[in-house]
């Protein structure tokens, strides 16, 4: 048994039964009957038979201005505790799908391909000077307190983001909405993605 919180019900407790699925004991349950409850959402992240886990990668659509360009969710904690979610430069459909995007925000290589190829190495390897966006908003527990693996996530700072999150199936709206500072109603959504590590406290605050 294991320390944690329910991804259900959100109990906190010490008797906790990790899932010994494909996700590799990603979430926690109080027993039998939460794990059944939460499985049409944690069977996004831990596949039976055939199945195949949720893509974590996605074309974000051209906006504002911007190029299209191919992204990954990076799940990890916040800087208070609770799930955070990060977008970063993906090279799932070739590194050149990258291009259009990091000539029109990054474009100082001066057409030496040795350059061109080193930043675009950079921005896949994730860097954090060359991620694409944090779209989630921290939220204190005692504003609001969030079951593991859901988070807040900024529609009113990044929306095209969220939508494309959500259209993608990445993330799914638990219908909760929530006041953070002065950004109102911000949905609360469940990440279907396995937890990686922490983003770092300041960055997360962004």
């Amino acid at each position: 048994m294991t320390k944690g919180a329910c991804s259900n019900c959100g109990r906190e407790a010490p008797d906790l039964h990790k899932c010994t699925g494909a996700c590799g004991g990603e979430d926690m349950y109080c027993n039998r009957q939460c794990q059944k409850k939460d499985w049409k959402m944690h069977k996004q992240i831990c596949p039976r038979g055939d199945s195949a886990a949720q893509p974590l990668t996605f074309l974000m659509p051209a906006v504002d201005g911007q190029p299209e360009v191919p992204l990954r969710i990076v799940h990890r904690m916040d800087g208070i505790g609770n799930s955070g979610v990060a977008l970063c430069f993906s090279d799932h459909l070739g590194q050149d799908r990258l291009i259009p995007y990091a000539d029109l925000v990054y474009g100082y290589w001066d057409n030496d391909e040795d350059e061109k190829r080193d930043l675009l190495n950079a921005m896949t390897e994730g860097e954090d000077m060359f991620t694409y966006d944090i779209v989630t908003t921290p939220v204190d527990r005692d504003i609001m307190k969030l079951k593991p693996g859901e988070a807040v996530f900024n529609n009113d700072k990044c929306p095209d983001a969220v939508n494309a999150l959500l259209s993608n199936g990445i993330i799914k709206d638990t219908g909760k909405r929530v006041n953070v500072g002065y950004y109102q109603n911000l949905p609360i959504c469940r990440i279907h993605a396995p937890q990686t590590d922490k983003l770092d406290p300041e960055t997360a605050r962004r």
